[in-house]
C-alpha cells in the first residue's frame, strides 16, 4: 500500500480531513472517533468482535496526526470505512517525481507541447490507479494543473476546496503549480479572500528556484495597495523571465505592472500594455489566447475610464474580433462606441449573443439594455427600463458603483430629452440605499 514512510504519514493525515468531512456535513456518529475506531459487520478486522475497538483513540490520534503506525492494516481499515478503495500500485511513485520535474520544467517555459505529452503520460501512468486512495487525490492534481495551462480550465468549487486540503501529500514544485492555480481561483474567480490571503502567504515561502509565483504574488500586493512592492516583484519576475524568453509569463507579468503603475503611481503606462499584448500574440495555447482576449478588454477598460476613448476603441475593436459572449461590462463597450460614432464597433456588438446559464437573469435584465440602446428604442422606453427593471437589480441583486454611475449619466442623458424630472429624485434616494 504504501511506498514510503511520508506516504503512510500523509495517508493518516487524510484519513483525518476526510473523517472529520464526513462527520460536520452528516453528523453521522460513525465518523466520530469513539465510533470510527470499532469494528462493524461491514468492516472487520482481523479477529476482533462486531462493535470493539481496533485500537485506542490515542492510536488514532497519533495516525491522523501523521506520525507513523506499523500495522499498516489499520490504515486499510479507516481507509474503506470511509468508502475508498485501497490497494498497492507499485512504480507509481517514482513516475509521479519524475514527472514533477518535468512538468514544472514544462509550465516554467510555457512548453504546451510538453505540457500535452505530460497529460498523457499521467493518464496512463494513473490508468488503473486514479480512482484510489491516495493516488486519485495525485491524480486530480496534476490533471487540473494540465488542464489550467493547456485550456485555462479552473477546478471546480468543490475540486478546489478538497484540493486546497489536501495538497500536503505532493511533492514542493507541484504544490506550488497548484497553489497559484488556486489562488487564481480564490481571489480572481470566487473572490475568498481569506483563503487567497492563505495561499498568498504559503506562495511566498516557496524556494523552487523559479519566479512562477510572482504574478500571483504581485496580484495579492496590488490588492493591498503595496504598489512599490508589487512593482519590485513583478520587476524581478519579469527579468527572470526575459532570460528565458517566455512570451507567455512575460505577457501576464508586463500587464500586471500597467496595472501597478497606472493604479499607484499614475505613470504613462502605454508601453507596457504593449509589451504585454505583443507577448501575448506570439504565445501558442489557449491559456495564452484568452489571456490575450482578456488583456484587449482590460487595456480598453483602463483607457475609456481615463476618458481616452479612441485608444479604448482600438482595443475593443480588437476584443470583439475574437467573438465574446455578452458579459456586463459591455455596457462600457457601447458607450465608448457611442462616444466615437464608431459604427465598426457599434456593427461588431450588434451580434454579440447572451449565453443562457444557470441563475443568469441578472445578466438578462442588463442584456435587454444593451440590445434596446443598440435597437434605437426611444427614450421613453429606456428610461422606463431604468427604473423599473435595471435599478431593481442593482438595489436588490447586483451592487456596483461603476454601474449605477453609469446608468445615473444613462438616465441624465435621457431626461433632458424626455423632460421628466422627477426621476433625478429618484436618482437620489436609490444611491443613498445602502443594501441589508
Amino acid at each position: 500500500m504504501f511506498a514510503n514512510d511520508k506516504m503512510r504519514e500523509n495517508s493518516g493525515r487524510l484519513i483525518k480531513i476526510y473523517r472529520e468531512r464526513r462527520h460536520q456535513r452528516s453528523k453521522d456518529k460513525q465518523f466520530s472517533c469513539n465510533e470510527f475506531i470499532l469494528a462493524t459487520k461491514e468492516h472487520p478486522f482481523y479477529e476482533i468482535i462486531e462493535g470493539a475497538p481496533v485500537c485506542s483513540r490515542a492510536t488514532l490520534n497519533r495516525l491522523e496526526r501523521g506520525q507513523s503506525i506499523k500495522d499498516d492494516d489499520l490504515y486499510i481499515f479507516f481507509i474503506q470505512k470511509l468508502g475508498f478503495q485501497v490497494d498497492d500500485f507499485p512504480g507509481i511513485m517514482s513516475n509521479v517525481e519524475r514527472i514533477s520535474e518535468e512538468l514544472y520544467t514544462a509550465v516554467e517555459m510555457y512548453d504546451v507541447d510538453r505540457i500535452s505529452s505530460l497529460k498523457k503520460q499521467i493518464d496512463i501512468i494513473f490508468e488503473k490507479a486514479r480512482y484510489y486512495f491516495y493516488y486519485k487525490e495525485v491524480y486530480t492534481a496534476l490533471v487540473v494543473i494540465t488542464n489550467y495551462y493547456l485550456d485555462a480550465k479552473y477546478p471546480s468549487n468543490e475540486e478546489a476546496d478538497k484540493l486546497y486540503l489536501t495538497c500536503f501529500i505532493l511533492n514542493k514544485k507541484v504544490d506550488e503549480l497548484l497553489s497559484n492555480i488556486l489562488f487564481d481561483h480564490y481571489y480572481y474567480k470566487v473572490m475568498n479572500m481569506v483563503l487567497a490571503e492563505k495561499l498568498y502567504n504559503k506562495l511566498t515561502q516557496f524556494n523552487n528556484g523559479s519566479r512562477l509565483s510572482t504574478l500571483f504574488i504581485a496580484g495579492w500586493l496590488m490588492y493591498k495597495e503595496r504598489w512599490f512592492a508589487a512593482l519590485n516583484e513583478v520587476k524581478d519576475g519579469i527579468n527572470y523571465f526575459k532570460e528565458k524568453k517566455v512570451n507567455y509569463h512575460l505577457g501576464v507579468l508586463y500587464f500586471t505592472q500597467a496595472m501597478a503603475l497606472h493604479t499607484g503611481n499614475k505613470e504613462d503606462v502605454q508601453p507596457f500594455f504593449d509589451y504585454s499584448i505583443n507577448c501575448l500574440e506570439n504565445s501558442r495555447g489557449n491559456l495564452a489566447h484568452i489571456k490575450l482576449v482578456n488583456n484587449y478588454f482590460n487595456i480598453g477598460f483602463q483607457y475609456y475610464f481615463d476618458k481616452k476613448y479612441t485608444i479604448a476603441g482600438i482595443y475593443f475593436n480588437k476584443f470583439l474580433d475574437n467573438n465574446p459572449p455578452f458579459t456586463i461590462h459591455m455596457l462600457y463597450v457601447l458607450n465608448c462606441a457611442e462616444l466615437l460614432n464608431d459604427q465598426n464597433l457599434l456593427s461588431k456588438l450588434a451580434v454579440v449573443n447572451f449565453v443562457e446559464e444557470k441563475n443568469c437573469s441578472l445578466i438578462r435584465t442588463f442584456y435587454n439594455y444593451f440590445r434596446m440602446k443598440l435597437m434605437k428604442v426611444s427614450e421613453k422606453e429606456l428610461e422606463n427600463y431604468i427604473i423599473h427593471n435595471i435599478f431593481e437589480v442593482l438595489l436588490k441583486e447586483y451592487r456596483s458603483d461603476n454601474l449605477i454611475n453609469f446608468f445615473k449619466n444613462e438616465l441624465m442623458s435621457m431626461v433632458k430629452i424626455t423632460k421628466h424630472y422627477k426621476v433625478t429624485t429618484l436618482l437620489d434616494n436609490f444611491t443613498s440605499h445602502k443594501i441589508d
